[in-house]
């Protein structure tokens, strides 16, 4: 008997345990006909995760889903689980989550959810809350619960459930949670009092009733802090210094979106777009307060980098980034190493250093074959005319050796007036001479109508006149300046490009005079220069068209040169925080406004076109560089025949008129000497 009441006694504690711990469960299941009405009549998804802490609810709920052709995955709260494993890129595209509030481990649920940004419309929230209020399980701490968020909470009501959508404008701006409600249950039967998809659309969720939004901008001047500076300057239509023309134009298509969407924006300003803390990954500028969150959206665009994706969303692509080097074709710009049309001034540029070389070297080959030609005449073939001999006092100075060398001399001189086509007289008698004086005339046609055709074009294709190129700009006489503005200093820090490199070393290396524009000014300094000539500036062109349309006539636009390459043309991406709450229903805004032609207005205004060249033709003189060639080769290659003073020698000889002056007072001193050693 002892021992029976013994374990009589340890009995009833133990009853009463699982008593009190079915009771336990039995509270903390949720209804299966709830959420099974949530996932297939209001949601409609495929896919469904259930966090819970009761095995009824993994039971009954899991057999009733997959019942309805549910793809059913199951996490207790109460176990260790990691949620970016769970909610995967490889979920499907639309999937609801229900979640026991009543569980302990709900709370860390949902804010590990808010922080890792879940709350979006990947996902369908299903927070079975009953007798818990919405205020306590969405505190402010949970700070991602915006305008994007899907989530449906289920209380219990007097005669049956009830269904709200949740969201807000902005938790993490103090903006009150708002509630809608979607549809009851009475019976098993569901009444359903708005469309769900409604509730969550853009069109429903669209007022933000005067909310402030965290804005960012970028104005390189000193002394912009307020608000109120910077919405001064953004709003002006005219071009500010230092703020880049896709600043004003991001601005104003958030202007779009702060009228379709009824919020204001507090601008804080930044004086750079990137960098970084030394050699730390802290970002610096308008990217690191974007990508640390501390802004809601940006007026300003950034460039596309592959670094980039994984920090930041875009919400919308339209400007199209395009510097170049602006000046003004003067005749005296050519640019060494360019082709024929750019050098068309310049008297050597139709042929390249290569081919004259080559041509002179064929020349020089056709003068020494004929010398040989004559050599062998006069030592093997002895043709020799006595008739022309003349018998005088000088006779020991005129031997075969002195004629021989006069005709060599002769051969020279006859082969330059070929190539000048000048003809030739006498005619040569032998047969291998006249094959050689054909192949030297042919020689000549040839390159003379090359040169010739090439002169001619590149004089008539004035388009392609001057520097085109980022390596030609550098080794131009043009003076070259930078619009002040940051991304410009960030490119000389930065960039490792071999062009860039040489373009600071050569023009930006040295000081300059206070006469002259410094390295760094702006488009309205700029202008004079440019319409001057023999100065180069770097701007985004949009920026500089509306000033030199205003300042330049007919023929200086047409003279207007674009040397781009020193920067990339590319669309620039108007970004948000990576999976901001704003980015879907912000981007939705902005394909809504495209597709409207509202986007396409704002570009026509703010996107100038180059002005057009109204000239039929221009005609640039040539300058002094191009033809200071011609006249060298003029003075030192001139044909002439150097006559002596002696009436018994009449000995041709080749030269310039600074060289036939050279070798007439050689030639005159020769003979002389020559003279007095036969009279010795």
């Amino acid at each position: 008997m002892p021992d029976q009441n013994e374990h009589c006694k340890m009995k009833i504690p133990i009853c009463m345990f699982v008593f009190v711990l079915v009771a336990g469960e039995k509270n903390l299941d949720m209804d299966v006909s709830v959420l099974t009405n949530f996932v297939v009549n209001l949601v409609k998804t495929k896919h469904t995760i259930v966090f819970s802490c009761s095995l009824k609810d993994f039971r009954e709920t899991t057999f009733a889903l997959m019942e309805r052709n549910q793809f059913v995955s199951v996490v207790h709260l109460n176990d260790t689980y990691s949620l970016p494993s769970i909610l995967t890129i490889d979920s499907h595209a639309r999937t609801s989550i229900l979640v026991n509030a009543r569980c302990s481990g709900s709370s860390e649920l949902l804010f590990e959810a808010s922080e890792n940004r879940y709350f979006n419309k990947s996902y369908q929230w299903c927070i079975w809350g009953v007798d818990l209020d919405v205020q306590s399980l969405f505190p402010l701490k949970l700070n991602y619960v915006g305008p994007n968020a899907q989530i449906t909470y289920v209380n219990e009501t007097n005669d049956g459930y009830a269904y709200w959508d949740v969201h807000s404008k902005g938790r993490h701006l103090k903006s009150q949670l708002e509630i809608h409600l979607i549809a009851t249950l009475i019976n098993g039967t569901i009444n359903i009092i708005s469309d769900i998809t409604h509730l969550q659309s853009i069109d429903f969720r669209g007022q933000f009733n005067g909310l402030t939004l965290r804005g960012a901008s970028v104005i390189d001047k000193e002394n912009i802090i307020s608000n109120e500076q910077i919405e001064s300057i953004l709003s002006r239509p005219t071009k500010d210094s230092g703020v880049a023309a896709f600043i004003k134009y991001h601005y104003e298509l958030l202007g779009l979106l702060r009228e379709r969407f009824n919020f204001t924006v507090n601008f804080r300003n930044s004086r750079g777009w990137a960098g970084r803390l030394g050699n730390t990954t802290f970002r610096l500028g308008l990217l690191g307060i974007v990508m640390r969150n501390e802004a809601d959206i940006a007026a300003s665009g950034a460039f596309n980098r592959i670094n980039r994706f994984a920090e930041f969303d875009i919400i919308h692509q339209s400007w199209k980034f395009e510097t170049a080097f602006l000046y003004r074709y003067t005749p005296d710009l050519f640019t060494p190493g360019g082709d024929s049309a750019a050098w068309a001034g310049n008297f050597l540029s139709p042929f390249s250093a290569r081919v004259w070389f080559f041509s002179l070297l064929t020349l020089a080959a056709f003068s020494i074959i004929w010398v040989l030609f004559e050599v062998i005449d006069g030592k093997f073939l002895d043709k020799r005319d006595n008739s022309q001999k003349q018998e005088t006092s000088t006779e020991c100075a005129l031997n075969a050796k002195d004629k021989l060398k006069a005709a060599c001399i002769e051969r020279v001189l006859q082969t330059f007036g070929a190539c000048c086509q000048q003809g030739m007289d006498p005619n040569p008698k032998d047969r291998s001479v006249r094959f050689l004086v054909m192949t030297l005339f042919l020689f000549s046609l040839v390159m003379y109508n090359y040169y010739t055709s090439s002169v001619v074009g590149g004089l008539l294709s004035s388009s392609d006149q001057g520097p085109a190129t980022v390596d030609q700009i550098t080794s131009s006489p043009l003076t070259i300046s930078f619009e002040d503005i940051g991304y410009y200093k960030v490119l000389f820090r930065e960039s490792k490009n071999q062009s860039i490199t040489r373009l600071i070393e050569k023009k930006l290396s040295s000081s300059r005079s206070s006469k002259e524009l410094p390295i760094f000014s702006h488009i309205e300094e700029a202008v004079p220069y440019l319409k001057a000539g023999g100065f180069a500036f770097h701007c985004e062109v949009v920026d500089a068209y509306p000033v030199i349309a205003e300042f330049f006539d007919a023929n200086e636009i047409c003279d207007l040169r674009e040397v781009s390459g020193l920067m990339e043309v590319e669309i620039l991406n108007w970004i948000l925080h990576k999976n901001s709450q704003y980015t879907e229903i912000f981007r939705t805004a902005m394909c809504n406004a495209q597709e409207k032609g509202f986007v396409e207005r704002i570009l026509r205004r703010r996107q100038i076109k180059k002005p057009t060249c109204l000239s039929l033709y221009t005609v640039y003189p040539v300058s002094i560089s191009g033809v200071l060639p011609a006249f060298i080769i003029l003075i030192c290659m001139h044909d002439m025949i150097i006559r002596k003073s002696s009436d018994l020698i009449n000995l041709p000889i080749t030269g310039g008129i600074i060289v036939s002056l050279t070798l007439l007072c050689v030639e005159k001193l020769y003979v002389r000497l020559k003279m007095a050693n036969c009279r010795v």
